[in-house]
């Protein structure tokens, strides 16, 4: 399971901010993942459940947005979004495409936290 590791990256940045911001703890948390990364959202907040207790994060809501697979084609310049891989541009099947999102973003869009300890 990659998102155990994937989640104790993210809690090493929330206890860092915690820290640089004086907050006592983190609320709420957004993240979001590309399709083609396979993370799975489940596994995300299994691993974040696990591993927040005792942190900064724990009982933080934990919100996670999937970034579809948006591509363009190099031939009919046509654009296209979709949550599953196909390697053929859906309007004149050619394989050449240009991948402009989903593919492997993973970040924290954003936090909310409470200054009070």
């Amino acid at each position: 399971m990659h998102e155990m590791g994937i989640v104790q990256s993210i809690m090493d940045i929330l206890e860092e901010q915690a820290r640089i911001h004086n907050a006592g703890k983190v609320v709420r948390v957004n993240l979001e993942f590309g399709v083609l990364t396979a993370v799975l959202p489940d596994a995300i907040r299994f691993a974040f459940e696990v591993l927040s207790k005792g942190t900064v994060a724990e009982e933080a809501d934990i919100n996670i947005t999937i970034i579809p697979l948006k591509r363009k084609c190099m031939d009919c310049n046509e654009e296209h979004t979709t949550l599953e891989y196909q390697p053929y541009c859906p309007s004149c099947s050619s394989a050449a495409l240009q991948i402009l999102e989903g593919r492997d973003e993973m970040r924290i869009a954003s936090l909310e936290v409470d200054d009070r300890p």
